[in-house]
């Protein structure tokens, strides 16, 4: 069972695990990042400027860092802005995974090209992160169990589960099914984080509850 992303060690009794998203191909940004307490970096190539998004400038930039990294092409429909059709995103990823310079690829549970992803990943052994987003609310917690384990059966190494609560209640569900899965004996990898008002502090919370990996 997957326990790191590159060389950094993930889940209990290990300390939580910060990522540092990036925007920009900056050396500059990732030693900041690494100085401030990151220890991986999760590049959104949805995020960088047209001039940057070659895989000729990805790669040059990867060969200058020393961190762990995360590749991450987001789709709109689950809060990415790349604009190209599906098949572009799926193959910029699948091009970056091949020059083997990254460390793990986090791909949407839901997009068309998933399985292309994690087969991919698979020739590179490089551990996949399937990930889904709610901006408008919370699935109940059943759900979103059924949803962690349809994740793992698809052959994700690490759930990522980012929703929206609504209440103080909902942040406690989140938490006490963060804890039930991270610590139920199987070894799964999860990683939760709320958005809005009642979830911004889960990104602080969440990790102290089992969540392998937090963002900032």
């Amino acid at each position: 069972m997957l326990k790191k992303i590159g060389n950094v060690e993930l889940g209990y009794p290990h300390a939580p695990v910060i990522a540092a998203v990036l925007k920009r191909l900056s050396i500059d940004a990732a030693a900041r990042a690494e100085a401030s307490g990151a220890a991986i970096i999760e590049l959104r190539i949805d995020l960088l400027e047209p001039e940057e998004r070659s895989i000729e400038k990805v790669k040059e930039f990867l060969t200058s860092l020393n961190m762990s990294v995360i590749i991450t092409n987001r789709r709109r429909e689950e809060g990415g802005s790349f604009m190209g059709t599906e098949d572009e995103r799926i193959e910029i990823l699948r091009s970056i995974m091949a020059t083997e310079m990254v460390d793990a690829v986090d791909i949407e549970f839901l997009a068309d090209g998933r399985d292309e992803i994690i087969e991919e990943a698979k020739k590179h052994h490089i551990p996949v992160i399937l990930s889904f987003h709610d901006f408008s609310g919370m699935p109940a917690p059943a759900e979103i169990l059924e949803l962690i384990d349809a994740m793992y059966n698809a052959g994700g190494s690490i759930a990522k589960i980012a929703v929206t609560p609504g209440t103080p209640y909902d942040t406690l569900n989140l938490l006490q099914l963060t804890h039930q899965v991270s610590s139920d004996g199987h070894g799964q990898l999860l990683i939760t984080i709320g958005m809005g008002d009642w979830g911004r502090h889960l990104r602080v919370i969440a990790p102290l509850y089992g969540s392998v990996l937090t963002y900032g």
